[in-house]
């Protein structure tokens, strides 16, 4: 796996093969299949702004890690760009001691581009924007989010997908977990505008609390402004199934090993796709230790 480190807005290190940096603007070039992921790292970079532009008819997988112990105010504003028929795979794990910290996110998928978004949220206070813009004819997306949040910990996502093409398709799917006093607040956008016919949305949105203190909010939205579409929400809050929780107990699990066991199954999909084993290590330590 290749990484790239960015500090102070400046590359540490050499770039791979044909991969340019100009004006905190990361290209990665036309017509290539990159069969190992891409690592990016924004190492301690408070108030960074990064761009990413995937050119047309090239495969990637990016892991961007957002990562800082500065307890004072972060802001990040960063884009992705996935140009005409490119695949993108994204991973966006966010461990920020910041006890005030921005995250935005603005993806752009044009004609026939396919973005599959994961985003894994373990900071301790922290708001992260995730918009999603369908431009192109054929553009999808699939956007999973899990945030994970104990003690004083308060995540708010916001996750909006806006169909601006037809025949587009995006797909949400988004999961809290608050343990003691953790706070969660999932909101979940997704909009088809007028004249994107065939256009397909769908948005689920779980809350999961371990404790009587925990708070998880959800908020599913559909709005939409065409009748030739498809689309559909859902949304639950509630603790483990008790039912689920006494088979795990009579196998001889403890009441925590059970729940840990069962909010790691939710986190599979997150997890697994950690290709860095020094980060999978990290992220599966805190999240138990939330749980």
């Amino acid at each position: 796996m290749k990484e790239i480190v960015i500090k102070h807005h400046e590359v540490v290190g050499a770039l791979p093969k044909d991969f340019t940096y100009q004006d905190s603007t990361l290209t990665i070039p036309k017509h290539i299949h990159y069969q190992d992921p891409i690592k990016i790292t924004l190492e301690d970079d408070n108030n960074e702004d990064l761009k990413i532009v995937v050119q047309e008819s090239t495969s990637i997988k990016i892991i961007l890690e957002v990562s800082g112990k500065d307890e004072s105010e972060n802001s990040y504003k960063i884009s992705l760009t996935a140009k005409p028929n490119s695949q993108v795979k994204y991973l966006l794990v966010s461990e920020l001691s910041s006890k005030k910290a921005l995250l935005e996110h603005i993806f752009i998928a044009e004609r026939d581009a396919k973005l599959d978004l994961i985003g894994g949220f373990i900071s301790d206070v922290i708001h992260a924007k995730m918009d999603v813009m369908l431009k192109g004819e054929g553009s999808e997306v699939k956007m999973r989010a899990v945030a994970v949040s104990s003690d004083d910990n308060n995540q708010t996502i916001d996750v909006h997908i806006t169909h601006q093409a037809p025949n587009t398709f995006g797909d949400m799917t988004n999961i809290g977990i608050a343990n003691k006093r953790g706070k969660i607040v999932l909101n979940g956008v997704e909009k088809i505008e007028k004249g994107m016919k065939n256009a397909n949305a769908f948005q689920t949105l779980k809350g999961i609390i371990t404790s009587d203190t925990s708070i998880v909010e959800v908020n599913p939205i559909l709005l939409i402004d065409e009748y030739d579409v498809k689309a559909g929400h859902g949304a639950t809050i509630g603790k483990i199934e008790e039912d689920v929780l006494y088979y795990l107990k009579s196998r001889g699990l403890s009441q925590q090993e059970a729940e840990k066991l069962i909010i790691n199954g939710f986190l599979r999909p997150v997890i697994d796709e950690i290709d860095d084993e020094s980060l999978k290590e990290r992220f599966t330590h805190i999240v138990n230790s939330r749980i």
